[in-house]
């Protein structure tokens, strides 16, 4: 059964509201920021990077990149130097992991999330996630 996290988005806009972040194949939650977080999949796909011209110049090949799925999610800023957020993204994927197959829905309860770099008594708020794609490059 595929699980899901779901986030609030805040905003005005018509994407604003209940956001379904899928659990299935998550490899690496990642805070890029104090102010976003990037969640990296094992999808690996091959995108068009562009077009070259053929060594004898009379022909293109196309340049392919392997890429890996991403979510990025944009959230108000957190302390400085923080992983607080990832570490909520983190325990609410092993919530979710931990709940029995009729519940494929965790919804972490808006209390839970992290508090902002102006107070402690304030959550962060999500402001973005976008679908992505990044470059996978070999580990060394």
């Amino acid at each position: 059964m595929e699980k899901f996290i779901k986030l609030f988005k805040s905003g005005g806009d018509m994407n604003s509201g209940d956001i379904l972040i899928p659990v299935k194949g998550i490899m690496e939650i990642k805070q890029e920021s104090d102010t976003i977080v990037n969640i990296f999949y094992n999808e690996l796909s091959s995108a068009q990077a562009g077009y070259a011209i053929a060594a004898d110049g009379s022909a293109t090949v196309p340049i392919t990149t392997n890429v890996v799925q991403t979510i990025k999610i944009t959230h108000g800023a957190i302390v400085a130097n923080s992983n607080s957020f990832k570490d909520f993204l983190n325990g609410a994927v092993e919530t979710a992991l931990q709940l029995s197959w009729q519940q494929p829905i965790f919804s972490p309860n808006g209390s839970s999330y992290p508090r902002t770099a102006a107070s402690a008594y304030v959550p962060v708020k999500i402001t973005a996630i976008a679908l992505g794609v990044k470059l996978a490059a070999p580990q060394v």
